[in-house]
């Protein structure tokens, strides 16, 4: 399995890599999932365009809107202990505390994450209910933000074009009054990858009861990441207590397309998830007040 090794210190070096390789080349940076394949024989890259060394990819700081812009580079361990993420955004905190071990979080990058699109993974339900934009740069120097709804498009896909770079991820601030919650689900060890990751975010009406806007994050269930926007709908001027919530997810969740793998099958998913899904609803509402 020969490669050539490309190491680089700018993103502009990194683009220019990526147009002389093509699709020969591959972007390294903490390398959990790309070694793996490699190994697999599933990629075997022509060069690997090593990106650990360009700083501007990494770190995170708060924007001018009062949110954050984390970039593509930095470890999950660095969200997870940042004290500006768990002043802003306490749901990816607790997230990536949850990704793996410690030993991955240290290597593993967000940007590796949530390019490798493997439906068994927590951080992408967070970032679909935080309205997330992923910022790429394409070999010709253009950038444009790609919405989290669309960002992930398929079992192992992205939106990312093959000349694209992820440079940044880039969240607002949510709502006045809203508060989030995260449920993972394993069958096995607390280090296992989720076969259930949801996050959600609610607000509540007036009368501090009824809900005035809901976001569903949905992962480890289906293929493919997504929000689920039917039973968000069904949610708002209905109570936040279980009864409510079960009669609104009743009605909203039969177009799931659950997997049947090794964590479990497509029928057990099917059955468990609204029940998660409330509790996770039921955990974000009792911290409104």
């Amino acid at each position: 399995m020969a490669f050539e090794y490309v190491p680089v210190k700018t993103v502009e070096d990194a683009l220019a890599a990526m147009k002389k390789w093509g699709d020969e080349g591959k972007i390294y940076a903490g390398g959990v999932a790309l070694s793996i394949l490699m190994k697999s024989n599933v990629f075997q890259p022509g060069a690997l365009i090593d990106i650990s060394g360009v700083e501007e990819l990494s770190g995170i700081e708060e924007t001018g809107t009062g949110g954050v812009r984390i970039g593509a580079r930095t470890p999950h361990r660095e969200i997870e202990t940042s004290p500006l993420i768990a002043g802003r955004f306490p749901l990816l905190a607790e997230v990536f505390h949850n990704v793996a071990t410690i030993r991955i979080r240290n290597a593993g990058t967000i940007g590796g994450n949530i390019i490798f699109a493997e439906p068994a993974s927590d951080p992408p339900a967070a970032l679909l209910v935080l309205e997330a934009r992923m910022i790429a740069r394409n070999t010709g120097g253009a950038e444009r933000a790609i919405p989290a709804s669309e960002f992930w498009t398929d079992y192992y896909e992205t939106a990312l074009e093959e000349d694209e770079l992820l440079t940044a991820i880039e969240i607002d601030p949510l709502p006045e009054g809203m508060r989030t919650a995260y449920t993972r689900f394993t069958t096995r060890s607390k280090e296992d990858k989720p076969l259930i990751s949801i996050s959600v975010a609610v607000a509540a009406g007036d009368d501090g009861k009824t809900c005035r806007e809901a976001r569903i994050g949905l992962g480890g269930v289906e293929a493919v990441f997504r929000r689920l926007r039917a039973a968000e709908e069904a949610l708002q001027g209905k109570e936040l207590a279980r009864e409510a919530i079960d009669e609104a997810l009743a009605g909203t969740l039969g177009d799931l397309e659950p997997l049947t793998d090794i964590r479990a099958s497509d029928s057990y998913r099917r059955q468990v998830t609204p029940v998660f899904i409330r509790r996770t609803i039921e955990k974000a509402a009792r911290l409104i007040g």
